[in-house]
């Protein structure tokens, strides 16, 4: 399944670039050297607001804090987070506050995949296959593993701080906060394999950097940017002593995300 998933994430970033590279005929070879000779877009900047549209890729986690006694109240020897990958598209929102600093909200859609796995002690006491020192989690395949897809509705709001215009360039910081709302949540329902769920709803912090180009017809952005979590995510399980251990076992269970955007505006 991760294969597959992965696959289809590979394709995406594929569809990605070959938008990237099928730009205007500005940008193409010969006529690279007239859309840096002269300033672009000299009145992008004085408008009062505008709009865009953006997408990206991103790279999907938890931060994990296990209760104390895990291993002798669970068995548990790790409960770990795995990450995975997925993409994004968004809508951009700009009001210009001053010269060199936007308010932004940029109402987003995210798909994407994180797991949480769930090792068992090593059955030869801490050598696997017979071999002296691979004891480590990483050598060993998860006893349980949660799949938990995402379908996030993200809205974040975020103050863009922008460098003096180099030519056709300029560097940014972006820094705010961000709310989301899981549609395809485990919160609720039912299910027979729903080891942990986890919450609907989250808070987040944000900040990244990127450069902006102005182009003959359009200004173009790259972005990077990380997301932080404030809520605990984990929430009780089926109501089933067999799972009780895989949702008791967590003690906090934060998002974690790193995001890489290009925006035209």
């Amino acid at each position: 399944m991760k294969n597959v998933k992965r696959t289809y994430f590979s394709s995406t970033i594929l569809i990605i670039c070959c938008i990237l590279f099928a730009l205007p005929e500005e940008l193409s070879a010969q006529h690279r050297d007239r859309a840096f000779r002269f300033l672009n877009r000299l009145d992008h900047d004085e408008r009062p607001y505008h709009f865009g549209f953006t997408l990206g890729f991103n790279s999907q986690n938890y931060a994990l804090r296990p209760v104390e006694g895990m291993s002798e109240d669970f068995g548990f020897e790790y409960v770990l987070p795995e990450k995975d990958y997925g993409f994004h598209i968004g809508i951009v929102s700009n009001l210009n506050l001053t010269p060199h600093m936007d308010l932004r909200f940029i109402p987003t859609i995210t798909f994407g995949d994180r797991y949480l796995e769930y090792y068992m002690p090593a059955a030869d006491g801490g050598e696997i296959n017979g071999g002296p020192g691979l004891s480590d989690w990483e050598l060993r395949r998860p006893s349980d593993t949660q799949d938990l897809e995402l379908t996030l509705l993200e809205f974040p709001l975020h103050l863009k701080y922008k460098s003096a215009r180099m030519n056709n360039s300029r560097a940014y910081v972006i820094g705010g906060v961000k709310y989301t709302h899981d549609l395809a949540s485990i919160e609720l329902g039912v299910g027979d394999e729903i080891l942990a769920r986890v919450a609907r709803n989250d808070l987040h912090y944000e900040f990244g950097v990127g450069m902006d180009h102005y182009f003959f017809y359009f200004k173009f952005s790259a972005e990077i940017k990380a997301s932080f979590g404030l809520t605990n995510l984990i929430r009780p399980g089926e109501d089933n002593i067999a799972f009780e251990k895989y949702y008791t076992s967590i003690d906090r269970l934060n998002s974690r995300s790193i995001m890489i955007s290009f925006t035209f505006e």
